[in-house]
């Protein structure tokens, strides 16, 4: 990964003209074939990485990209044996110091574009399972900019649109049956999710879960290497007391993100089958209980979430028709002691 090579001159489209070629031909130059959209330019730093489990092979003319990859997607594994998603990652001369706004993203067919400005960009092609990006060199100061809406966008842009569908739920696990913990923002899945996880529950993830497609075990695939909190969950547990905020690219809510490798006391895995999908409901003034939750909200609130590809929307239909058969409820609650002991019984006793 170490090496000197610099940022790539940003090339424009000031060609030479006839009269510049035939002047260079008389003095017995060598004219080489110009490259002003950089479509040759040299990206001789690669390595593979393995996101949710499937393999991306990246390469690109910056040691730093690699760092942040690495920043994205360590400790993950391969899960699937299939062909690499294929990242090509440019780094250009100069650019200006402050953080790029956050891009603008867009998805038409099976292309994706997430573009920041004329320096900083990403397009993904999903039927050829490629990302090409460009980013300035003075972007490489913001790494969790180019992680979070750069690189680990466009990597699951490539498993919605080939692998996998999205789902807007934590998971969790106990013995051995995989536990969704889906709702709207705010609903307290990474709250939930981390406290079962303390209680002897296995955690999976406490946002993004990738359920794959054509799976008859309903697979879900997530990040267990991290936990994120909003900070008001400092008040339910202490540990979190002192942690910094990160605020990625100086948008969004502030979040404490806690790495997993350093809970000794919490079980973790990359993938679970699931057996039951619980929507969540803090409301005050409901009492707690455990209740089924209609199949066609569930159903519309999970499918809203695709990215409106025609390829693969019918994998995406036929993989959340099949979770949802297997168990559905809503959760009301007001207890995050009562929450975790009745998702024990729900896996226990299936109720």
């Amino acid at each position: 990964m170490e090496s000197t090579l610099p940022a790539l001159a940003v090339q424009c489209l000031d060609l030479p003209s006839v009269e510049q070629l035939k002047a260079a031909v008389a003095r017995g130059e060598s004219i080489s074939s110009a490259d002003p959209m950089l479509a040759r330019a040299e990206l001789p730093l690669q390595q593979m990485f393995y996101p949710f489990g499937f393999p991306l092979q990246l390469l690109t003319n910056s040691p730093e990209i690699l760092s942040i990859a690495g920043d994205c997607w360590h400790g993950f594994h391969p899960l699937f044996d299939m062909a690499p998603i294929r990242f090509q990652v440019g780094v250009t001369q100069g650019g200006p110091a402050k953080c790029p706004p956050a891009p603008s993203s867009r998805v038409r067919e099976h292309i994706c574009s997430h573009v920041a400005d004329s320096q900083n960009f990403a397009i993904s092609d999903a039927a050829h399972a490629f990302t090409v990006a460009w980013f300035s060199e003075t972007t490489l100061a913001h790494r969790d900019y180019i992680r979070y809406f750069m690189l680990e966008s466009a990597a699951m842009f490539h498993l919605a649109a080939r692998y996998a569908i999205g789902i807007h739920a934590a998971c969790v696990a106990s013995l051995g049956r995989g536990i969704l913990l889906s709702g709207d923002s705010g609903a307290g899945k990474s709250t939930l999710a981390y406290a079962c996880a303390r209680a002897g529950f296995t955690y999976v993830t406490d946002d993004a879960s990738f359920l794959v497609n054509s799976r008859e075990d309903s697979l879900i695939v997530g990040n267990s290497r991290m936990v994120r909190f909003r900070p008001s969950a400092e008040s339910l547990f202490p540990e979190l007391r002192g942690r910094p905020m990160l605020r990625r690219a100086q948008t969004g809510k502030p979040s404490i993100e806690w790495p997993t490798a350093s809970l000794a006391h919490i079980a973790t895995a990359f993938s679970t089958p699931v057996l039951h999908t619980v929507f969540l409901n803090r409301q005050p003034g409901l009492p707690q209980q455990l209740i089924p939750f209609p199949s066609d909200v569930a159903r519309a609130f999970i499918l809203q979430r695709g990215i409106g590809i025609a390829s693969v929307a019918s994998l995406h239909t036929d993989a959340v028709d099949r979770l949802l058969t297997r168990g559905l409820f809503e959760l009301c609650y007001t207890d995050l002691d009562w929450a975790v002991v009745r998702l024990a019984r729900l896996a226990q006793d299936g109720f």
